[in-house]
């Protein structure tokens, strides 16, 4: 199979975060019937590929789980575009790291892992990062989500807040015996409209700091009014934050409104622009550098002491919608950047 043809297949096969046990058994069979003599490792959170008696220094790395398929969405590809779910986050990325892998550089691990759209608990690399730093000296992990074939360095940090607003029931042909939390939500607007987004400059890129609520849930019955509103708030904090000042941050902001709680924080990652294997991917690949404005697993490898950066074919825009693709020409592309960059590392 050329790339193309690779990466329709992975599409074909559905692996929604907690179902790529197929995808992950296909990967192996295909890697051993394509003459492929190097080890493979494999557990409950992915495989581990390198080749025989080497040294790898780079890791690429790509998770094998997507989100669920939008009940429109077809897998069908024309003379430029390939599409469906996953194409571009990020089974495309996973052909390239295949066909890589299959070159049998001696400076390569391959990381395909399991779980990386589910909650951190899920995630694959959980299992396989402690082999990582045991068996292998990592220099460099290369995410391969998608970038646009841009190099973008750190990643925000993200945890989602629950916030409780009060109020007092009431009937509703009486609501002046009661206090409705609804109109309440006014202040909360007022608030976000003010400071939802603020860019922040860290290396010289712009990373854009992002309060937003995602659910609202509230009422208990049509003829009264809520007891209380819940609103989860998103929150997408700049990679120069700890978990302490996330955590810290977004409820000194809201808890003027109601009872706060913050669950599932991931932190960011700073770009880390000064490191020298950082500047040899720009450098000899010759990419534009921009922010990842989104968490990726680029935070869990910078937070384990190895460099990372985020690099892979097609747009990050169109990860999770509906009409999902990615651009044939792009898949080729970034294997070429990718060997070429593989190549200027001794």
């Amino acid at each position: 199979m050329n790339l193309n043809e690779l990466t329709q297949r992975l599409i074909d096969i559905e692996s929604v975060t907690g179902d790529e046990q197929e995808l992950i058994n296909f990967i192996e069979s295909y890697l051993l019937d394509s003459g492929y003599k190097g080890n493979i490792f494999k557990d409950e959170g992915g495989i581990i590929v390198n080749a025989p008696d080497s040294n790898p220094k780079i890791a690429l790395v790509g998770h094998l789980d997507t989100v669920p398929i939008h009940e429109s969405q077809k897998n069908y590809s024309d003379e430029e575009n390939i599409f469906g779910r996953g194409a571009v986050d990020m089974k495309a990325g996973v052909a390239v790291m295949i066909q890589t892998i299959l070159d049998e550089r001696e400076n390569v691990v391959g990381v395909f892992y399991t779980g990386e759209e589910g909650t951190p608990e899920q995630n694959g690399l959980n299992n396989l990062m402690g082999k990582l730093k045991e068996d292998f000296s990592i220099e460099l992990a290369i995410v391969m989500e998608p970038s646009s074939l841009e190099c973008q360095l750190g990643c925000n940090g993200a945890l989602n807040a629950t916030l409780v607003i009060p109020g007092v029931s009431s009937h509703s042909a009486r609501p002046w015996m009661g206090e409705n939390p609804f109109f309440k939500l006014k202040e909360i607007t007022e608030f976000l409209s003010e400071n939802e987004i603020k860019d922040y400059e860290i290396d010289g890129l712009i990373y854009k700091q992002v309060i937003t609520v995602t659910r609202i849930n509230g009422g208990v019955a049509n003829n009264v009014t809520p007891p209380d509103i819940t609103l989860n708030v998103n929150f997408r904090f700049v990679p120069s934050f700890s978990a302490e000042d996330a955590e810290k941050y977004i409820t000194e902001h809201l808890q003027k409104f109601g009872h706060v709680s913050v669950k599932d924080i991931s932190v960011g990652a700073l770009p880390n622009k000064n490191l020298d294997i950082i500047n040899e991917f720009i450098n000899s690949t010759g990419l534009k550098v921009t922010p990842k404005q989104g968490w990726t697993d680029v935070a869990r490898f910078t937070n384990h002491g190895i460099p990372a950066l985020n690099f892979g074919p097609g747009d990050p825009l169109l990860a999770h919608t509906s009409d999902e693709f990615v651009i044939k020409n792009e898949i080729l592309e970034s294997y070429e950047i990718l060997n070429k960059f593989l190549e200027s590392v001794t």
